[in-house]
C-alpha cells in the first residue's frame, strides 16, 4: 500500500461533510414548505460553510470527496430555493403595503366622513354628547371604545340607588 492509499482512506473532511449533507438536507425539506421556505436560508448557508470547509479538508489531505459533493449541491439548493422564497415574500409584503396605501388614499376620506357620522348618530342618544363641536369626534377606535364604556359606567352608577 503507497501513501496516495493511505491518504485516499483518511477521514479528513468527513465529519464536516457529513454535517453539511444532513444540515443540507433539512434545509432542504424545510425549503419546499410554502410560506416556511425562507426559513430554510440560514441552515442552508451554515450546510454550505461546513461543506465548504469539508471540500477544502478533503482536498489537502486527498480523501474521499463524494458525501462531501453531495452536501454542496443539496446545501446550494436549498439555500438557492431559500433565497426565492424570501424575495417573494419581501416583493408580497411590498404589494401589500402598496395596496394598502392606495385602498386609504381611495376611500379614506369618504369612509372616514361616514364613519364619523354614524358614530355621531349613535352618540346623539348619549347626554353629554349633544352640545360638543363636531371636531371632538376626531379620535381613533381604541379611544372610542375607551370613551364608550367609561360611559356605559357612568350611566350604571347614575341608575343605581
Amino acid at each position: 500500500m503507497d501513501n496516495a492509499d493511505e491518504l485516499r482512506g483518511s477521514g479528513a473532511g468527513q465529519g464536516f461533510g457529513t454535517a453539511g449533507f444532513v444540515i443540507g438536507l433539512i434545509a432542504l425539506i424545510i425549503s419546499f414548505i410554502p410560506c416556511l421556505g425562507m426559513y430554510a436560508f440560514v441552515p442552508g448557508i451554515i450546510a454550505l460553510i461546513f461543506s465548504i470547509v469539508a471540500l477544502t479538508q478533503a482536498s489537502r489531505a486527498n480523501a474521499s470527496r463524494g458525501l462531501i459533493i453531495a452536501a454542496l449541491v443539496i446545501s446550494s439548493v436549498a439555500t438557492v430555493i431559500a433565497s426565492w422564497q424570501l424575495v417573494m415574500v419581501h416583493r408580497a409584503a411590498i404589494g401589500f403595503g402598496r395596496f394598502g396605501t392606495e385602498m386609504r388614499d381611495a376611500f379614506g376620506d369618504d369612509f372616514g366622513d361616514e364613519i364619523r357620522e354614524k358614530v355621531r348618530r349613535a352618540l346623539e342618544d348619549i347626554p353629554d354628547f349633544e352640545d360638543m363641536p363636531d371636531d371632538t369626534l376626531r379620535f381613533d377606535a381604541d379611544e372610542m371604545i375607551e370613551e364608550l364604556e367609561r360611559l356605559e359606567k357612568e350611566m350604571e352608577d347614575d341608575e343605581e340607588p
